[in-house]
């Protein structure tokens, strides 16, 4: 049986990507990495919420793990700016962090929903593959780090799983609102910005 441990924050792609493993009938262990950043709390909460919503469907998916780890904080309240969204080894933390636990529970492949849009150093193929190198010769084990998504746009992964991912319970927003113990997108920073030109096609606002 196909184990993988994928990285899970309840936005649009990793909830893709966990949606993805899923259907195929791996067992999947998501993982939510906090690294110390101020909207985290927020984003595990609706994670959650998803993951409690797929688990009705698929037995395979096993309860989120959370991992508590630290990389650079961000210095700007509302991020508007790809320059603003960049943090330091961002992928390398994130990656590294879910990797004694994938090999703990036996899955040796680890999946990222990284699309590769951003220009940062950290966000290509040959990147991961570094990183992968580096946990394999690390753990002793031949350790996939996969990135099924990358080089797509996030309008053509929505267009890709709209009819398997319920977008609606999706979350990926950096300054977000709580309204009567409820927690809403901003609508205004970078990740709501995407969010919006993605669903656009779709006729939506999700």
């Amino acid at each position: 049986m196909k184990k993988v441990a994928v990285l899970f924050s309840g936005g649009v792609e990793s909830s893709c990507l966990l949606y993805l493993y899923l259907s195929k009938g791996w067992i999947v262990y998501p993982v939510y990495v906090m690294t110390g950043q101020f909207w985290e709390k927020f984003e595990y909460r609706r994670a959650s919420s998803l993951w409690g919503y797929a688990k009705r469907t698929y037995p395979k998916l096993m309860p989120i793990k959370c991992i508590v780890t630290k990389t650079a904080q961000t210095k700007f309240k509302l991020i508007k700016t790809e320059e603003e969204l960049f943090i330091p080894l961002r992928n390398l933390t994130l990656l590294t962090a879910v990797g004694s636990y994938a090999i703990s529970k036996g899955a040796y492949h680890i999946g990222i929903g990284s699309l590769g849009l951003y220009p940062f150093p950290d966000n290509n193929f040959d990147y991961i593959k570094e990183v992968e190198a580096l946990m394999s010769k690390g753990a002793k084990i031949s350790l996939s780090v996969n990135a099924p998504l990358l080089g797509m746009e996030k309008s053509e992964v929505v267009q890709r799983f709209k009819d398997l991912v319920p977008f609606h319970l999706t979350f990926s927003c950096i300054n977000p609102v709580v309204r009567k113990g409820k927690v809403f997108h901003c609508g205004r920073c970078i990740k709501c910005m995407e969010r919006h030109e993605a669903f656009k096609d779709l006729g939506k606002t999700l």
